[in-house]
């Protein structure tokens, strides 16, 4: 069998690489494993005469996949669960299908989220940045001279304790999560809060009876009507005509004002002007976002002068393991269209 021409942007596990070689000349682009995006030109001149060429970020616009498709591409991988970057219209008005990655990073953002859940629940960055100020330190001395004494305690005499500088922490052990959303994500969500002993609600209009079982979580047909049982609200949803801007001033008001928000999806399902006066006014105790109207974030934003809001730079979905799960996958629908098998993970949305 002739090997066929492949270029890739997106990163490949030895392993993958080693099923492939036998049936592919795999070539590397220049941009691979960098935040640099190439200009369509760019993309046009390295990619042009291979059949498959394996994108992750880069801007793939109809232009391009023309272009490409008349110098001999016939399939266009995207490393990623939600391939935003491909106008997979044009591809498929071109009949190109897109394979992606679903799921790739799903548990990566679900422990993210925890791990944002677990940090303004026990205040963990908002003390830990109270100390990297000094604000809690006491005068240099030598660190090995340390007094014999049974209870030490973080306290000082004659000024502010951290222990009263701050709101105190919550246990998530009794509490309650809803989770609006429960796609690969939410349902890793749930798992994890249902191990630590917190009741799960959850939305999904689209997920059967079985799903919502299996991470044993409670159906809400009404989200609205889901809000005020819970002590965390968690999204995780994708950007839809339905879904934009679709949490609004009414979820903010039937929230308890003791409640935790966290974002971690997609700061579009979000409408920016609600969230903020909900956390401004404390209509809701405290936010989490990892993710922004527009990125970067602009210096001006409310969120930056707020001691509410745990925010972080869109970095839910970034590990070593996520990259790994994404190569595994499309490596093996590639090697299903080289050898003429059914492709498992087509874009068809």
């Amino acid at each position: 069998m002739e090997k066929i021409k492949v270029a890739a942007s997106m990163e490949l596990w030895p392993d993958h690489l080693k099923k492939l070689e036998p049936y592919c000349e795999i070539k590397r682009l220049p941009w691979t494993a960098t935040d640099i995006l190439p200009t369509e030109e760019e993309i046009i001149e390295e990619c042009g005469g291979c059949e498959a060429v394996l994108f992750y970020t880069d801007p793939v616009t109809e232009r391009v996949i023309r272009e490409l498709r008349e110098k001999g591409l016939r399939l266009i991988g995207c490393g990623r669960a939600t391939p935003n970057n491909i106008d997979t219209r044009a591809a498929g008005e071109m009949g190109i299908p897109v394979i992606h990655a679903p799921g790739r990073n799903a548990h990566s953002v679900a422990e993210y989220t925890v791990g944002m859940m677990l940090d303004i629940c026990k205040r963990i960055s908002f003390t830990y940045h109270g100390l990297w100020s000094g604000r809690f330190l006491a005068d240099e001395k030598d660190i090995y001279d340390v007094p014999d004494k049974k209870d030490v305690i973080w306290r000082f005499k004659d000024r502010e304790n951290p222990r009263s500088s701050y709101p105190w922490g919550i246990d998530l052990y009794g509490r309650t999560i809803g989770i609006v959303g429960l796609g690969h994500i939410g349902q890793n969500v749930a798992k994890i809060c249902a191990g630590m002993g917190m009741e799960v609600l959850a939305y999904d209009p689209f997920q059967p009876e079985e799903t919502f079982e299996s991470v044993c979580a409670k159906r809400y047909e009404d989200p609205v009507q889901m809000l005020p049982e819970c002590d965390i609200v968690s999204v995780h949803l994708s950007v839809t005509p339905e879904t934009k801007a679709m949490i609004d001033e009414e979820w903010f008001d039937a929230m308890r004002q003791d409640a935790y928000f966290i974002n971690t999806s997609r700061a579009a399902v979000v409408d920016q002007k609600s969230l903020i006066e909900a956390l401004s006014k404390k209509k809701i105790a405290f936010g989490a976002v990892d993710v922004m109207w527009d990125e970067p974030a602009p210096k001006n934003h409310p969120f930056f002068s707020m001691d509410n809001v745990l925010l972080t730079p869109h970095m839910a979905g970034i590990s070593t393991d996520s990259k790994k799960w994404a190569s595994e996958m499309i490596a093996e629908d590639l090697l299903n269209y080289i050898l003429e098998q059914p492709l498992l993970r087509v874009w068809d949305r």
